[in-house]
């Protein structure tokens, strides 16, 4: 890819920045235009490595977008750069840099000791917070004394991104510096870095700590060189590697991720679903409760008897965040009552239902029985499939290869069935 300047205007010292630059023979929007014009842009891997490149060398969160991309019929793809607050902190974009890549200045704050480490956790972690990582906090406590990878798993909702951030805190090394990915933003230059012993960053300090989120979502041909330097990074010193994984990660078999997970499990912790933590549910919603009040700004509640009841007995199978929607749309119906009753739990559980694709996850069957789908009126074989495709390309936020991998495609063989798919209408059973 080449690379030209329309302009680059930054201040290191006072954290300013702002570029546009046009991407020339990009490798992503070249892929993706061979089998049709995409309707937005596609060149997040590299989207996501200017942003991250950008925030680690100005300490403060960047931003790029890619405002015009070949993808879509454009000579080149033209991109953006500026801090994220220049964008509007509503932005979804910047929401979404946000909460996957957390970059605030608390987490990155040290620790002056290893005793004042584990007291500054404490009292730096919120009540709730603590209750999530119940189940797991003594495992976490005993493997923040290593430096070797880890591979946190789960559900979506578990508290995988919670349990990464406590690992941090109570770090063997308390100077160590945070960086935060998503998968998907790993390529071979980042290899190469994870390879090379860390001898000290421009901090001062003599460790660094990574962690890639959604790791099943590293491109397929980046996968192995990944593990290699990984296992490279073990021999020599280089940094810490936390992988946060979806539960099923642990299931593949195919390709390079193999020998990713490979590398990466030795050392795993699993956060358990709210459908198993009996006895724990109600102490959850407690604690969710006031801090979801004070975001909305209105006075404390509290459950009423019945309530807590329904809360205990529902399995919760969208977990932590099906919780969170109930709780929130509970209190926004309040007026002047202090109380939330179980109907009000009940009725909020109708709008925000368990999701049956992690539902059937969490008990190892298929999402819906072969013989229910053939007996329900028009169904299709091309129906049927075109939801799963685009079920899986919401679930990779877009990116077509890694929703070609959760399907056991190539990227290439997604593209063709999907631009088929929307070519044909589909046909109902004949009689």
């Amino acid at each position: 890819m080449r690379v030209e300047t329309v302009f680059n205007s930054y201040d290191f010292r006072k954290k300013r920045f702002s570029a546009e630059f046009l991407w020339r023979d990009s490798v992503e929007a070249a892929e993706f235009s061979k089998t049709r014009l995409a309707s937005e842009p596609v060149c997040w891997t590299q989207l996501g490595y200017a942003s991250g490149y950008a925030s680690e060398f100005f300490d403060t969160l960047i931003v790029y977008k890619e405002i015009e991309c070949a993808a879509q019929g454009h000579s080149h793809c033209r991109v953006v750069g500026k801090p994220a607050d220049g964008w509007g902190r509503n932005d979804p974009e910047v929401m979404l840099f946000r909460e996957r890549i957390d970059v605030a200045d608390d987490i990155s704050r040290a620790p002056a000791s290893r005793g004042n480490a584990a007291r500054a956790t404490d009292t730096s972690f919120s009540s709730l917070d603590n209750l999530i990582l119940m189940p797991v906090r003594d495992r976490l406590d005993r493997l923040a004394a290593t430096t070797l990878p880890v591979l946190i798993t789960g559900a979506p909702g578990t508290g995988r991104g919670s349990a990464a951030r406590y690992l941090h805190r109570r770090s063997a090394v308390p100077t160590a510096d945070l960086r935060r990915l998503v998968g998907m933003q790993v390529d071979l230059a980042f290899c190469a870095e994870v390879a090379r012993p860390i001898k000290a960053s421009r901090r001062t300090s003599h460790c660094e700590m990574i962690v890639i989120d959604a790791v099943e979502t590293i491109p397929h041909d980046v996968q192995r060189h990944f593990a290699r330097a990984i296992e490279e990074g073990i021999a020599t010193g280089g940094p810490r590697i936390v992988a946060v994984a979806d539960q099923r990660f642990a299931t593949e078999e195919q390709g390079s991720l193999k020998e990713l997970f490979s590398v990466l499990s030795p050392i795993t912790v699993r956060m358990p679903t709210l459908s198993e933590r009996e006895g724990e549910r109600v102490a959850l919603a407690r604690s969710m409760l006031p801090v979801l009040a004070a975001r909305m700004n209105i006075e404390p509640l509290r459950f009423e008897a019945a309530a807590e009841e329904l809360i205990e007995a529902e399995r919760w199978p969208g977990n932590l965040r099906q919780m969170r929607n109930v709780l929130i749309a509970a209190l926004d119906t309040k007026t002047a009552n202090t109380t939330i009753s179980a109907a009000q739990i009940e009725a909020q559980l109708t709008r925000f239902p368990a999701s049956s694709e992690s539902d059937s996850r969490e008990h190892g069957g298929t999402p819906t029985d072969p013989h229910q789908l053939l007996e329900s009126e028009g169904f299709s074989l091309n129906t049927l499939e075109q939801a799963l495709y685009t079920a899986a390309m919401e679930r990779a936020q877009g990116n077509l290869s890694a929703a070609a991998r959760m399907l056991g495609l190539t990227r290439a063989q997604l593209a063709y069935r999907i631009e088929s798919g929307l070519e044909r209408k589909p046909q109902g059973r004949k009689s």
